[in-house]
């Protein structure tokens, strides 16, 4: 490679690629600066030796910061090769760099079990006596010998040298203080691991220090932010080992998507996230997790002690996949190839202890392969645990290899068995019978074949109202020909029923519902067919009256629509409401003598919940109430728990409705603690999803957002279970419940999510809420990363946009984010096409909003202000050609908010002026800042006098402008102009001047703070 830079400008260029951040591109062009510096002409070689000082200890900690495994001790090496031959090619702040790159490198030898033992403390030795020699506390040796001696298992050592590093003192060669906690936290941790292996329980007190230690580099009081996505992970097992499920859980959907992608993120980062999963019953999540990480980018040759604790991570998932009857379901193996659950799990635990093993050998102990066999031999914390994220629940296991080989009159017998229990999983256990029926050839009587053709029927119906009715009058000519006229009765009137769900015009059943109703009667009362039957046909009568009253009455919305109960409106139902509810009470009247027989009981329920559903209906809450709870309790006396899901939530929506949030969350409380206790399988996923829902807006009506909040939970797990629901819909009303109780980085994992979702449903509405929500919550480069992924695909999706208005919202957003992440080529061709959007919905304040974004961004991503100042003046020239349209063109109300934005654009102008302009001003560059200062006061008098133009509303914009302004002369040392501002700002407000928003009392405090600053300085 040949260049034609001078030692100045390679120089130049590596001090300024300090400032990018770590990842592979930044090792590349790492690379390329040291090689480019090796390459330097002789002409100047002091100078060429300063250039490549400075690019082998850039190269050293881009590798070690920018990679799992930076290989940077050669470089270091060669550094200190170059330093002993070459002393002035380092002067005293590559020196000190080359100092503090030692730590890098005992940690690079220490995490590469080939590097023999003796080269490890080699490479300690030389750490010590380098900042020995330079006069340098032994603080950060301590703290490496420490890491040495718990890598080879010497406690007594490790004990020493912890005791050693913390009475050593701080100076400029210390470790961050927050890197320190959290190595001290780690140290905690482990202890904590081996106690727990031994006795449980007996780590408690190490888990509470290792969590406290960690808590305020968590908090965010130290600057080390790459710390804390390592922490959250890290914090996982001590959270699950004390109990503190609920905290593990939130620290797992947030560190999740700060390592997901991250290129830094070290395998055991990751594997503390899968064993997570693993021991919290989200077996589904792991393996999503292990999908996305183990074939991907993970190279074996990458982080050793990582990849080991990923390995074991990977073992015990698989295991809990066996356990859970999944052992041949395929998963992804080593090299992306796949495997079994069951062949994985062996697998991946051997892999594991012989990477412990080879770290094990080189310090002659057993540390290494003891920690993985603890994590081996882990269980289970909890059976379940929501998250709010990820799949639901894992592909069913026991189903047959070979369909054609089961019995299809066992699966009849089972079919008709689930069926007469009313069970949520009959209909696909009649699908699976008839589909065994057809593989097997077998002929069915015409009794059987009315049966199957019957309940196929009504899964048609859902989808196909008029075939549906055919395949209904078809098995009731069956039924009939095999001497089964209930069964025939009651299928004539589920033909008629469904015919009524079909479009105008489709041919329906010729005979009326009343007919048959009657026919019902008259054959009961004969004894020609049973009380189960005649109360079918009598209740599918009364649903298709109470639908004709309001699909509210029959129940066929499932959650139900608003009250006339709630809002205390009259009756308007009249003499069909009563003669339905007198019905229904016959029906009911006619049942009760043979309540206890099959499916009677369940009659006797659904007709009580119609009526109750009805008096809602009808301005009655007290007695739907208690109709709504009677038909509950009699779905449960009957056997069947999943039936009374209904009642319930029309009971718990009537009490909600009417205020009574107490009882409602109570009768909500009762059927989840129930589904809980015993029959967690009766009721459907998406039931459970509907529960939970309902309990979220019964929180959510309170102000209780942290319940809100974990119902909402539980509703995502249960919709993803069912794989049925709004699942997108549900995670952003979980997103937004998080950013308001201030969970961000949860909100953003979850929002990430949603959007990815809303997008593939094409959700407009929902898409520019989780646009602007996910650019609250994006704070974290991880978390723009994702973000602005997102927001990118959103704002160019393929489907064509209805919402232009959402259009524009979220391009702009999406430039935002951009922005926000120092993509500054892609933020500006965002924002280029969010002012198009903006112009041609003719929103003039959305399009000056813009223009000034692109002036900061043009500043922020190294321009000449030049170009800022050019965006700026188009900003005002965009608002003076507005200004200029004729009065009866814009609305008075308009050209103010326009006359302020002249101002708005004055203020910004001026600091974007000072922003990057670094003060003490002295030099070259002091002349220069000092124009900068100058002209920015300039600015903020202009944006003063444009705001005081506004009048009234101006005021208070105005006296920030002149607190600005006065600011920057005390900055400039101008006292006096300073004060003469400061007395301008008081006389705007003049004593008794009404404050109801608290600005006046805002701008004297800072009037009073800038003059003591003055005061401080004169004296």
């Amino acid at each position: 490679m040949t260049t034609s830079r001078t030692p100045a400008q390679l120089r130049g260029e590596t001090r300024a690629q300090g400032l990018a951040p770590h990842g592979p591109e930044r090792v590349a062009r790492a690379e390329e600066l040291v090689a480019a510096a090796e390459e330097l002409p002789a002409s100047h070689p002091r100078e060429g030796r300063a250039a490549l000082a400075e690019a082998l200890l850039h190269l050293a900690a881009s590798r070690a910061l920018g990679t799992v495994a930076g290989a940077s001790a050669p470089l270091v090496a060669r550094a200190l090769d170059l330093q002993d031959a070459q002393p002035d090619a380092f002067g005293e702040d590559a020196g000190f760099a080359l100092l503090w790159s030692l730590r890098w490198a005992v940690e690079d030898v220490l995490g590469d079990p080939s590097v023999p033992a003796a080269d490890v403390e080699e490479w300690l030795s030389v750490m010590a006596r380098r900042h020995a020699g330079a006069g340098l506390s032994q603080r950060a040796v301590h703290a490496r010998e420490f890491m040495v001696a718990r890598n080879f298992g010497d406690s007594r050592r490790a004990a020493r040298a912890y005791d050693a590093w913390l009475e050593a003192d701080r100076d400029e060669s210390a470790d961050c203080a927050g890197c320190e906690l959290a190595w001290r936290g780690q140290a905690h941790a482990a202890r904590a691991q081996r106690a727990d292996a031994a006795q449980p329980g007996s780590g408690a007190a190490d888990d509470e220090a290792a969590l406290r230690l960690w808590e305020p580099v968590l908090r965010g009081d130290y600057p080390c932010t790459s710390r804390r996505s390592a922490l959250l992970a890290d914090s996982l097992p001590p959270l699950l080992r004390l109990g503190r499920i609920e905290e593990a859980r939130s620290r797992h959907v947030a560190g999740y998507l700060l390592v997901r992608d991250a290129p830094t993120a070290g395998g055991g980062v990751l594997a503390s996230h899968l064993e997570f999963c693993a021991r919290t019953g989200n077996e589904a999540r792991g393996l999503e997790i292990l999908t996305e990480q183990d074939a991907a980018h993970r190279r074996p040759d990458v982080d050793p002690a990582g990849r080991g604790a990923w390995r074991a991570s990977v073992a015990l998932l698989a295991r809990r996949l066996v356990e859970l009857g999944h052992g041949d379901l395929p998963v992804p193996g080593p090299g992306g190839s796949a495997r079994t659950a069951a062949a994985l799990e062996q697998e991946a635990a051997s892999l594991a202890l012989e990477a412990a093993a080879r770290f094990d050998e080189r310090a002659a102990s057993g540390h290494h392969r003891a920690a993985v066999r603890a994590r081996l031999a882990l269980r289970p914390c909890v059976s379940r645990l929501p998250l709010g994220v990820g799949p639901g629940t894992l592909p069913q296991p026991g189903a047959p290899s070979e369909p054609a080989a089961a019995d299809p009159h066992a699966m009849l017998a089972e079919a008709r068995r689930l069926s007469a229990l009313g069970h949520p999983r009959a209909a696909t256990a009649w699908v699976a019978a008839d589909d065994a029926v057809t593989r097997a050839g077998v002929d069915l009587g015409q009794g059987e074949q009315a049966e199957v053709l019957d309940h196929l029927a009504m899964l048609l119906a859902r989808r196909d109202p008029a075939a549906g009715a055919a395949r209904f009058a078809e098995a009731a000519r069956l039924f009939a020909g095999a001497g089964l006229p209930g069964e025939a009765l009651a299928c004539r009137a589920r033909a008629v029923f469904a015919a009524s769900f079909a479009p105008e015009g489709t041919a329906v059943p010729p005979e009326p519902i009343g007919a048959l109703c009657a026919e019902a009667r008259r054959l009961h009362a004969e004894g020609r067919v049973g009380t189960r039957h005649a109360t079918a046909v009598l209740l599918t009568g009364a649903r298709m009256r109470a639908r004709e009253l309001g699909p509210w009455a029959d129940g066929d919305e499932e959650d139900g629509t608003p009250f006339d109960a709630a809002r205390g409106a009259p009756d308007a139902l009249g003499p069909a409401a009563d003669a339905l509810d007198a019905e229904l009470t016959d029906l009911i009247a006619l049942a009760e003598p043979d309540r206890e027989a099959p499916g009677v009981g369940a009659r006797i329920a659904e007709a009580t919940e119609t009526r109750g559903r009805l008096a809602a209906q009808r301005g009655a809450p007290a007695r739907a109430a208690e109709l709504l709870r009677s038909a509950a309790e009699l779905f449960h006396a009957a056997g069947r728990p999943w039936a009374a899901t209904g009642p319930e939530l029309a009971l718990a929506r009537l009490l909600m409705e009417t205020g009574d949030h107490k009882r409602a969350d109570e009768v909500l409380c009762g059927a989840l603690e129930e589904d809980r206790g015993g029959h967690h399988a009766a009721r459907t996923p998406h039931d459970r999803a509907r529960l939970h829902l309902l309990h979220a807006d019964v929180h959510a009506a309170q102000g209780l957002l942290a319940d809100e909040a974990a119902a909402l939970r539980h509703a995502v797990h249960e919709c993803a279970t069912a794989r049925e629901g709004d699942v997108p819909r549900a995670m952003l009303r979980l997103g937004g419940c998080l950013l308001a109780l201030e969970e961000t980085d949860e909100a953003a994992a979850v929002l990430v999510g949603a959007l990815d979702g809303l997008l593939e449903a094409a959700d407009e509405t929902g898409i520019v809420q989780a646009c602007v929500w996910l650019g609250h919550a994006s704070g974290r480069p991880e978390q723009l990363r994702e973000a602005a992924r997102l927001l990118h695909r959103a704002a160019l999706r393929p489907n064509p946009w209805q919402d232009r208005h959402g259009r524009a919202v979220v391009t702009h957003l999406a430039a935002d984010t951009h922005r926000a992440g120092h993509r500054f080529a892609e933020a500006e061709k965002l924002y280029a096409g969010a002012e198009e959007l903006w112009r041609a919905l003719g929103d003039h304040h959305a399009v000056i909003r813009t223009i000034h974004a692109r002036a900061w961004l043009a500043r922020e991503s190294g321009a000449e202000v030049g170009e800022s100042l050019r965006c700026m003046d188009v900003a005002r020239e965009e608002i003076e050609a507005v200004l200029r349209r004729p009065d009866g063109e814009l609305a008075e109300e308009q050209r103010l908010r326009l006359r302020l934005e002249v101002g708005h654009t004055f203020r910004q102008t001026a600091e974007l002026l000072i922003e990057p302009v670094p003060l003490p001003l002295s030099g070259e560059q002091g002349e220069a800042a000092l124009a900068c200062y100058t002209q920015g006061i300039a600015y903020a008098d202009r944006a003063v006098e444009a705001f005081r133009a506004c009048g009234e509303a101006g005021l208070h914009e105005a006296t920030s402008a002149e607190l600005r302004a006065a600011g920057l002369e005390a900055d400039l040392g101008r006292y006096e102009q300073a004060v003469t501002r400061l007395t301008r700002v008081r006389a705007a407000y003049p004593e008794g001047t009404p404050d109801p928003h608290g600005t006046v009392t805002e701008r004297m405090s800072e009037a009073g703070a800038l003059e003591v600053r003055i005061e401080n300085a004169l004296s």
